[in-house]
């Protein structure tokens, strides 16, 4: 492993990939392996905003908005948040969660962040990983 999980997830087993194209992957990452949980990253490393060319700046619109409605779709999850923060892994990447309609208020944001650790399920998350990916199927094609 490296110092870059977002890195290290090039090399994920295919049943952890939810999608993936040339420039994107959207994957379950160990450690963050709560069920609705992925991390949507660029597949190069670049460390942030400015370091994505025009063509992934403007790709990840579109790549994102598919993934948020297939995790909404195969979840029920009445809001999936997209959070980054770049600290921890100074990588491009979103940690995108599925944000259950009975969530604590003092658990909704980035507060979600603290029910991790407890909620780890790897069996759980690949098996709703499956249908995020059969849902991303459905959701129109981006230009």
């Amino acid at each position: 492993m490296s110092a870059c999980l977002p890195c290290d997830l090039e090399s994920t087993d295919a049943a952890s990939i939810v999608f993936r194209d040339e420039t994107w992957s959207c994957d379950v990452a160990e450690g963050y392996d709560v069920p609705g949980w992925y991390i949507l990253r660029l597949r190069r490393h670049a460390e942030g905003w400015s370091d994505l060319s025009a063509d992934e700046a403007a790709g990840f619109g579109g790549v994102s908005q598919r993934i948020a409605g297939a995790v909404r779709e195969a979840t029920g999850a009445p809001t999936v948040y997209f959070l980054s923060f770049g600290e921890n892994f100074p990588h491009f990447h979103f940690l995108v969660i599925a944000r259950p309609a009975d969530l604590a208020s003092e658990h909704r944001g980035a507060g979600i962040l603290a029910l991790r650790e407890a909620n780890r399920d790897p069996v759980a998350s690949l098996s709703i990983a499956a249908d995020v990916r059969a849902a991303l199927l459905r959701q129109p094609a981006t230009a």
